[in-house]
């Protein structure tokens, strides 16, 4: 019914073979890359691709204060916009089909100037045409205000799409996120289904699903009862401020092992009996 993904990067520097291992082994589809262009072995990744069966789902850009869409510094700005047009190009050749987009860097916190809306408005535009010469979708993510705060509910993340008014600018919903800013997860996704392209599961501890408080039958039936298509990607973290510093880790595979299957167990639990 639904495709299943993981997002690689939290695995930290472990070898892309041995987390293509472990999603196969717990019946993942797909899997959710990193957006470092730069690092990456596309043909290599391809055939590690074919060997194990995989898709690679979406690219998840990775936005630090060097790639920040919103910036009043046109040079940052213009690098950021160099730099997910390098993630669309990625995404086009390893068949992905979305690039994740967060229209300020993580971890900013506040404004610097007014402008900053529009900014990124502009970015992201230019973005979108780029997007469409290439069919790639982006997906802009509401991140929630401890780490940003340009656009952090998915009303917000509406009306920015409306503005940039690209066919190719789309929305993702990630379930974390949405449980520190959504009043009701069903409403909010009501609000936003004619634009959602992808979705992220971790539970309110960041932790893999079913080891926090969220109750994912409500979110899992309104997607089955939508006829959501595209990707359910499991994404959970340590307990980290700055998720992005996870990519750095070495971590314990066992653990890694036991989250992975807890995620897609837990989810697909769920949906069996909807």
């Amino acid at each position: 019914m639904f495709n299943y993904s993981l997002t690689q990067w939290i695995f930290g520097n472990e070898r892309l073979e041995k987390s293509l291992k472990r999603l196969k082994k717990y019946e993942y589809q797909g899997v959710e890359l990193a957006g470092e262009p730069d690092l990456i072995n596309v043909h290599e990744t391809k055939e590690l691709l074919k060997k194990y069966g995989m898709e690679c789902s979406s690219i998840c850009g990775i936005y630090n204060e060097d790639r920040d869409l919103s910036s009043s510094n046109e040079e940052i700005r213009n690098n950021a916009i160099d730099y997910v047009k390098k993630c669309i190009d990625m995404a086009k050749a390893l068949g992905a089909r979305i690039v994740i987009v967060v229209p300020t860097y993580v971890g900013k916190l506040k404004a610097e100037t007014n402008e900053e809306w529009n900014y990124a408005i502009a970015s992201v535009r230019e973005l979108g045409d780029y997007a469409n010469q290439h069919n790639i979708t982006l997906a802009i993510e509401a991140i929630n205000r401890y780490e940003t705060y340009l656009v952090t509910n998915l009303h917000t993340a509406k009306r920015f799409i409306e503005e940039v008014a690209s066919e190719n600018v789309k929305i993702m919903a990630d379930f974390f996120h949405m449980n520190l800013e959504e009043r009701n997860m069903s409403e909010a996704l009501t609000n936003i289904l004619e634009h959602l392209v992808h979705v992220h599961i971790a539970d309110n501890t960041r932790e893999a699903a079913g080891l926090g408080q969220t109750d994912f039958e409500p979110i899992m039936s309104f997607l089955k009862n939508m006829n959501y298509s595209g990707y359910v990607s499991m994404e959970f973290l340590p307990s980290v401020s700055n998720p992005y510093i996870v990519s750095e880790h070495r971590g314990e595979s066992s653990v890694f092992d036991d989250y992975s299957r807890q995620s897609i167990d837990h989810i697909k639990g769920i949906v069996k009996n909807l």
